[in-house]
């Protein structure tokens, strides 16, 4: 490995900055996302700046524990936000240059991973300027004074650094590992469920239960994490260990061309490395599980529709990655789960109706833009406009059921909800989880999309956010008395007139008929938008 062009490194890097300007700039999506970032950096800005100026001197008179704590808290925090927005930054698109045949024939990788990583650092210093110097200005100005607040400065900004290394380190490993492994390449939609499920929702537990944020500081302080406390008591002159904040200080220089060392290794092992191409031997006669399942039960025309979406879900799972977004409306719930170790009686009819919104938005959602480049042989294909629709319904409520009674029927266990009032749930959710493709295929067709989004690094027609609105807003109003009834009939909020039976039972048949009316209107009008559909 050779020694980057510093001249090189910069050009690159100043290339990747002003794509990420002009995808910002260049649609109303980004330059609202931009804006809705600036304004929420703005206003944590002036909480952290308000909170420095007051509580800084009363935090410099603390005990050394005191100190220690908060300063241990603050490194955690920001190493692990930057760390993590990184690492997911770096696994979706930033790990690997644009048009990258060109670009690695015409410099060396170490340039181009330099020019990368710098890119990457570029924009966590834009993101965190305001936040760094609103902390530094409340310190200087208060009663903290001049010398912690340039020992804040230094510090944070080290610590930014060192976040940045880290997540784009690590996000290089997970994409060597993915192109490595025979297993994730046999099993990328499962894997990308899970992952795609399981980290944003550790992230929320982390920064939103105060159980797991307890514990991960009470490790923390237990790690050279908390060394760098001892450069701030040091310098208080309130008792700090010399020698642990020498090696705070020089590790945390010393990680620095280490770890950007170490990127540019992995750069190239990542860049140059064939990725696993699982076998596929090909058999004329052998028969999938779904072919066993709907042969002979369904056309062949709504059959082969279906297989198609759970062929091309498998293949390419981040095409219906943004289905995962109704199960993080759960966090409410898995707070209670985590602090109490208990199952809210609630959960097993909001975990069945996140199943239903999400299958039903996996397939349905964009029928017509959601066959992108193939839309035409779509069209002109011998399938009409009800197979076709009926087709990508059943992709949805297929394994939809499957997986709604789990969740229900576990958690309703766990829970230790009634017999009567399960059952209810079960049937709102199973009739939730079959009406709501029909209900998306309809609004997906109100509202269609055909322009494709970057996502993960790869360009993606994700349905649009107008149709994501009617779907939700149709499916809502059809499981709200359902839903009413079920809370109702657990929670005992005031007394009712009259029993808990005829309660579920009336709940259950108004949103049946709801979702029912909403389905077939929904089915309709889709198939018949897609039968007499005309490309320009």
């Amino acid at each position: 490995m050779r020694r980057p062009s510093g001249r090189r490194a910069r050009l690159i890097a100043r290339t990747e900055l002003r794509r990420t300007w002009r995808k910002l700039m260049g649609t109303t999506r980004g330059t609202l996302m931009l804006l809705g970032g600036g304004l929420g950096i703005l206003i944590y800005s002036l909480a952290i700046g308000a909170g420095t100026f007051f509580l800084g001197g009363a935090l410099v008179d603390s005990n050394p524990q005191t100190v220690r704590l908060a300063t241990t808290a603050g490194i955690v925090g920001l190493l692990g936000l930057v760390g993590f927005f990184t690492l997911q930054h770096t696994v979706k698109s930033a790990g690997e240059p644009d048009a990258a045949d060109g670009l690695l024939t015409t410099v060396p990788y170490e340039d181009a991973s330099a020019g990368l990583l710098a890119a990457e650092v570029g924009r966590v210093l834009v993101a965190l300027a305001i936040p760094i110097l609103a902390l530094v200005s409340g310190l200087a100005v208060g009663d903290a004074g001049i010398l912690i607040a340039v020992v804040a400065l230094i510090g944070s900004v080290t610590v930014a650094l060192l976040g940045t290394v880290l997540g784009f380190g690590l996000g290089l490993v997970t994409k060597l590992v993915a192109n490595r492994s025979a297993f994730i390449a046999r099993h990328r939609a499962s894997v990308g469920a899970a992952v795609s499920l399981i980290l944003p929702l550790g992230w929320v537990a982390m920064t939103t239960v105060p159980t797991v944020q307890f514990r991960v500081l009470q490790l923390a302080t237990q790690s050279p994490l908390s060394w760098p406390a001892d450069v701030v008591l040091f310098v208080l002159g309130a008792g700090g260990d010399p020698v642990a904040a020498a090696v705070a200080a020089i590790g945390g220089f010393g990680a620095l061309p280490v770890g950007a060392v170490a990127c540019l290794w992995l750069a190239g092992r990542v860049w140059y490395a064939d990725p696993v191409q699982p076998d596929h031997e090909f058999d004329a006669d052998e028969r999938t599980l779904s072919d066993r399942l709907l042969t002979g039960r369904v056309p062949t025309a709504t059959r082969v529709v279906a297989q198609k979406s759970w062929l091309r879900a498998k293949r390419a799972p981040v095409t219906v990655q943004f289905a995962v977004m109704p199960f993080f409306f759960l966090v409410y719930h898995l707070q209670i789960v985590i602090l109490e170790r208990m199952v809210p009686p609630t959960l097993p009819l909001s975990a069945g109706l996140a199943s239903a919104a999400a299958f039903g938005a996996a397939f349905s959602l964009n029928p017509l833009g959601g066959e992108e480049g193939v839309l035409p042989l779509t069209l002109t294909a011998n399938v009409s406009g009800r197979a076709f629709v009926t087709g990508l319904v059943l992709a949805g409520a297929l394994p939809g059921v499957v997986v709604t009674t789990l969740l229900v029927v576990g958690l309703g266990v766990a829970a230790g909800t009634p017999p009567v009032t399960l059952a209810t749930g079960l049937t709102v959710a199973l009739v939730a989880t079959v009406a709501a493709p029909a209900i998306a295929v309809g609004a997906g067709v109100v509202f269609p999309k055909f322009e494709s989004s970057s996502v993960q690094g790869h360009e993606v027609v994700v349905p649009s956010g107008w149709a994501f609105g009617l779907y939700f807003l149709v499916l809502g109003v059809a499981v709200a008395p359902g839903s009413l009834a079920y809370l109702l009939a657990v929670r005992d909020l005031f007394p009712l007139p009259f029993g808990k039976t005829w309660l579920l039972g009336g709940g259950l048949v108004t949103s049946s008929g709801i979702a029912i009316a909403g389905a077939v209107a929904g089915f309709l009008y889709a198939a018949n938008r897609v039968a007499t559909y005309r490309l320009d």
